[in-house]
């Protein structure tokens, strides 16, 4: 018995060794055996346990929701925190439920709870719930919190990505930036608003075109006078000038199944309308004036034919303010060869009058700059270009008349092309509303009353190139050679052609008045009115049309400048002038001047805000 207590009492110290050895284990393995499972190769390995989850970049908006043993409950047992990956996901418009464990329940015995992945996160528009832990409850236990960085911020509405306007990313609807378009010496060019607007200045700074949000296009002519033009449904134009009191409303006309337009024109109180035809060509639609009545051709021999004796003609003009006013640049003949001279100088004057009288209305607004006149610019061989023009526009219309009272409407086929692209002859224009063109050496103006000369149009182009052959003061230079636009040289043909038709009736009117020689018999007979002339009757509302869209345009006008002023982005830095400066580099920094004086020796060039005084091609004073 002895025997077997013994062996008892040593089995019994054995196990109680065994025990206590037991007891002594860590709960939680060493950091450094802690195998974590490997990874797919394509994305990094997680971090440790001891080490808040990371999350890799993703293209998801909302943060994925992290397991409550991660966010502050005890952990009991050998269990270990479950590690995120991105395999267990939602791709769902909600939040999947979460088990117990991730859920706040404490984890027991060594069962690991199931490990998240990317394929369980969410992927909505809204971040899935936080748990408590990172919404200010307390951590127990070893687990730490998880930072959030970039990846796990929401991006519903507010913080996380924002992308910047007209970024790639934005929204097709993000405003529009402001950008400016500088001359060489920093002075704002062009200005483009966020709202959709366009302010195009001049290098001396003076607004010459504004585009409004709405569509309306406003030019500042070099003459002071401003001009709008808005199209309206059904291929309506209006055109406004002078601030309401004058323009015209373009609208399509059908006669006989043929396309016109018609433009009712309204001009000091009086209203009229004149009919075009439209010509497509070279990808272009071009308006072509068209008569609305034709003269026998006994008349238009009359025309071509000079008088049997020069004439003297009383005009009746030589002491109006407008013909006093353009003295010094246009005078007209003593006497007249041929009636082709005397609608040479009917041409010159009507074109005067109108811009004088255009003038006069814009400065009763508070909008027009006058200068001086200049030197004498009409000299007899460019009133005789002039004439040999008139001859040739007379002769085109003979051609269509006679054309017209052989069938009821002109063949399409002599429609087709614009009769400035018909021949290769030279054109002579006479300018009927001023022009801002650009030459080899800067922009310049052309006014009304000036005279152009396309030796031949071009090929292939939307431009021409054509010479100065007359000028006034401060428009470009007699001899310069600028490119206009052929848009605009036909619309000076077509205002020659109207004038030339109103002198055509006017010399058949007078005959036998003011020292004008009577009509031959084969001259005389009843005009032939256009198939088209019953159809035409001008739009009554015309005048008041055109001065809701002066109105209008006023208001657009004001905010697109102000916008376009205003911004701090777009102020230039500031141009010094110094004494001793030449008048090349003076312009160079400042453009051309608003106004010249010469004085000799001395000449004072006048800008917006700055007045500047050179002496034998030198600055001397700036005030």
């Amino acid at each position: 018995m002895a025997m077997v207590g013994l062996l008892l009492a040593s089995t019994g110290i054995v196990n109680a060794n065994d025990d206590a050895n037991k007891n002594k284990r860590p709960l939680t393995p060493p950091a450094a055996k802690a195998k974590p499972a490997a990874p797919p190769a394509s994305h990094p390995a997680p971090a440790r346990a001891s080490s808040p989850p990371r999350e890799t970049h993703r293209n998801v908006r909302q943060a994925a929701p992290r397991n409550v043993a991660q966010q502050g409950q005890p952990v009991q047992g050998r269990a270990k925190p479950p590690k995120p990956d991105k395999h267990n996901r939602q791709n769902t418009g909600q939040a999947a439920p979460q088990n117990t464990a991730q859920q706040g329940q404490p984890v027991q015995g060594r069962a690991k709870p199931p490990k998240p992945d990317k394929h369980n996160r969410q992927n909505a528009g809204q971040a899935a719930p936080q748990n408590a832990a990172q919404q200010g409850q307390p951590v127990q236990g070893r687990a730490k919190p998880p930072k959030p960085d970039k990846h796990n911020r929401q991006n519903a509405g507010q913080g996380g990505y924002s992308p910047q306007p007209n970024s790639p990313g934005s929204r097709p609807d993000a405003p529009r930036q402001t950008q400016v378009a500088r001359y060489p010496n920093g002075q704002p060019q062009t200005v483009r608003t966020s709202n959709g607007g366009m302010v195009h200045r001049d290098t001396t700074g003076r607004v010459r075109e504004v585009h409004t949000p709405g569509g309306a296009v406003i030019t500042h002519r070099a003459d002071g006078v401003r001009r709008v033009e808005v199209v309206r449904p059904g291929n309506r134009v209006i055109v406004a000038d002078v601030h309401g009191h004058g323009g015209y409303i373009q609208r399509p006309l059908v006669v006989h199944n043929r396309e016109f337009v018609q433009r009712t024109y309204y001009a000091h109180g009086v209203m009229y309308a004149h009919v075009y035809r439209p010509i497509t060509y070279r990808g272009a639609v071009w308006q072509v004036y068209t008569p609305a009545r034709y003269y026998r051709p006994g008349f238009y021999a009359y025309v071509y034919s000079p008088w049997a004796r020069p004439i003297a003609y009383d005009w009746g003009w030589g002491g109006d303010p407008w013909y006093g006013y353009y003295r010094g640049y246009f005078a007209p003949y003593l006497a007249y060869a041929s009636p082709a001279l005397w609608l040479t100088d009917y041409l010159v004057a009507t074109t005067l009058r109108q811009a004088y009288e255009d003038r006069m209305e814009a400065a009763a607004a508070g909008s027009a700059s006058y200068v001086s006149a200049g030197q004498p610019g009409l000299t007899p061989d460019v009133k005789q270009a002039i004439a040999e023009e008139v001859h040739r526009q007379v002769e085109l219309e003979s051609g269509e008349g006679q054309s017209m009272a052989s069938k009821s409407v002109p063949s399409q086929a002599s429609y087709d092309v614009p009769p400035m692209f018909a021949d290769s002859a030279p054109h002579v224009f006479v300018v009927s509303s001023s022009l801002d063109v650009s030459s080899a050496e800067q922009e310049c103006a052309v006014t009304e009353g000036d005279v152009l000369q396309l030796t031949a149009a071009p090929s292939n182009a939307t431009s021409a190139d054509v010479v100065v052959l007359a000028s006034k003061d401060r428009d470009c230079r007699r001899g310069s050679v600028v490119s206009v636009p052929l848009q605009d040289l036909q619309e000076m043909q077509n205002r020659m052609r109207e004038t030339i038709d109103q002198g055509l009736a006017d010399l058949q009117s007078r005959q036998g008045q003011r020292g004008m020689p009577k009509l031959p018999s084969a001259a005389k007979g009843q005009a032939l009115d256009a198939p088209f002339a019953s159809e035409v009757r001008p739009d009554a509302s015309v005048a008041t049309e055109i001065a809701q869209v002066a109105q209008e345009a006023d208001r657009a006008e004001q905010e697109v400048v102000s916008q376009a002023t205003e911004n701090p982005a777009i102020a230039a830095d500031p141009v010094t002038i110094g004494l001793g400066m030449t008048i090349d580099e003076v312009e160079r920094s400042l453009g051309k001047p608003k106004d010249i004086a010469n004085l000799g020796a001395k000449r004072i060039y006048v800008y917006r805000d700055i007045k500047i005084t050179f002496t034998d091609g030198k600055v001397s004073d700036v005030q």
